[in-house]
């Protein structure tokens, strides 16, 4: 568990840019830096504990692993997903799934998140403890389960049985006294009960429920729980990316202003030399004037080899991120057609796939919201499948080559519904579905 636990939260903090990525560096009334060891930054061999804390308090993460899973979820969301529900406590549920007034959506798009950059999430569907007597006073004070995602790096212990459902889930937590004080515990879910536990192990509360099963989910992105999904390497190069930047970033501080050189006569002594030295280094500045003898003083500049060999390691790094991540938005000019056609091919099946897993998770995720409430209505849920990413221009170039060969005008406008499709595809489907059926309007007035 704790292997697990380690690699999942560094996950989180590759994601957030937070944790080690962002060390806090205090200093005691010496002067002397504090908690320095709490950085992602790898310390040189021999640097001290004052030049390292102020390369972590000069170090910048700009998290790659943020950048690439939003793009990816934000595919995801540009397709709505089709949802009907007849009851209206489930309605009640759907417009605000986690108690916090935010929809079902809203809270999809944060699940999402957080679940394709580390491959696992959990969910939680619990009940409020008091059910009133109607089901006017239910609706009026919106007593209904609730959705709460649980971050797998919190969880503590859990059982997986034989048909990858939890018989048990412990993960730590706050519970909220009568008082209003929060205080740390760890939760417990079963398939009977649920209890709340403070760090002595002392019961803060507990109780039964009707599910006969654990109201505990998992997702995955492949597999059962836990799986550590495809984005998880980004994670390990965001950390070498953030060393990386930092490494070049000392290197440009140090070696980027000229040095000033002065040449000595051959027959000084060694002490003359040591006291030119010490002169001159307390004494060049733009405000004062240096006195020499012998030859002009002149400035030469460090070699760029080190700084050139850091920015050609940070660009393979960027590209390497950029590849697992799935990154579309730079088309590389000499990639040829098929390459292309094969890396648009790749996103979409692993977009599907994704949305597959999402619509297994919510069904789950109703029909434990309908055990809670004893009623046998589940909403009728589909998600996106076909995305169609593309590349406009490509595509428009296939319709050309098209036209050109005079291949028939069904064959065009199937390649005119494709184009459509992707320059459009963020639109709503009942205007796309006008939009391609306009060109069948067209076709059948071209032949009458």
């Amino acid at each position: 568990m704790k292997t697990e636990s380690t690699r999942f939260r560094f996950i989180g903090h590759a994601l957030n840019g937070d944790g080690p990525f962002r060390p806090v560096i205090t200093y005691n009334a010496y002067d002397k830096p504090s908690n320095v060891n709490y950085s992602y930054l790898i310390k040189y061999p021999r640097e001290s504990d004052e030049k390292f804390a102020r390369r972590c308090e000069l170090a910048f993460y700009a998290s790659p692993l943020a950048r690439v899973t939003n793009k990816f979820v934000s595919h995801v969301a540009s397709k709505p997903v089709s949802r009907e529900v007849s009851n209206e406590i489930l309605a009640l549920v759907m417009d605000d799934v986690d108690g916090k007034n935010n929809s079902v959506d809203v809270f999809w798009q944060e699940f999402m998140l957080n679940a394709k950059a580390r491959g696992s999430l959990l969910l939680l569907v619990d009940m409020p403890n008091q059910i009133p007597q109607t089901q006017l006073e239910q609706i009026a004070n919106r007593v209904a389960p609730y959705w709460t995602y649980i971050l797998p790096e919190n969880v503590t212990d859990y059982q997986v049985n034989d048909y990858g459902k939890f018989d048990y889930v412990e993960f730590s937590g706050t519970y909220t006294k009568e008082n209003g004080e929060k205080v740390d515990c760890v939760w417990h879910f079963d398939a009977e009960m649920w209890e709340a536990r403070d760090n002595d192990d002392k019961v803060l509360t507990s109780g039964e429920h009707p599910l006969r099963e654990c109201p505990v989910i998992s997702f995955t992105e492949m597999g059962d729980y836990p799986n550590v999904g495809p984005f998880a390497p980004i994670a390990d190069l965001s950390k070498r990316l953030y060393n990386l930047d930092s490494e070049l970033d000392e290197i440009l501080r140090s070696q980027t202003f000229s040095l000033l050189t002065m040449q000595v006569p051959d027959n000084t002594s060694g002490e003359e030399r040591l006291e030119a030295a010490r002169i001159a280094g307390e004494t060049i500045g733009t405000n004062n004037l240096l006195m020499h003898g012998g030859s002009t003083p002149a400035f030469i500049a460090p070699p760029d080899g080190p700084a050139s060999i850091y920015l050609e390691r940070i660009r393979d790094i960027r590209d390497q991120i950029s590849d697992i991540g799935l990154e579309v938005t730079q088309i590389n000019q000499q990639e040829s057609g098929i390459a292309m056609q094969m890396r648009f091919h790749t996103i979409n099946a692993e977009l599907a796939k994704f949305c597959g897993r999402m619509e297994d998770l919510e069904r789950r995720a109703w029909e434990l919201t309908a055990r809670w409430l004893g009623i046998n209505e589940l909403p009728e849920i589909e998600w996106p499948r076909d995305f169609n990413l593309a590349d406009t221009e490509q595509e428009l170039q296939i319709l050309r080559d098209m036209q050109e060969t005079a291949m028939s005008p069904a064959v065009v406008m199937e390649q005119q519904k494709k184009v459509i499709e992707t320059q459009f595809s963020g639109m709503d489907r009942d205007q796309l579905e006008d939009l391609t059926n306009s060109l069948n309007n067209d076709l059948s007035q071209t032949d009458g």
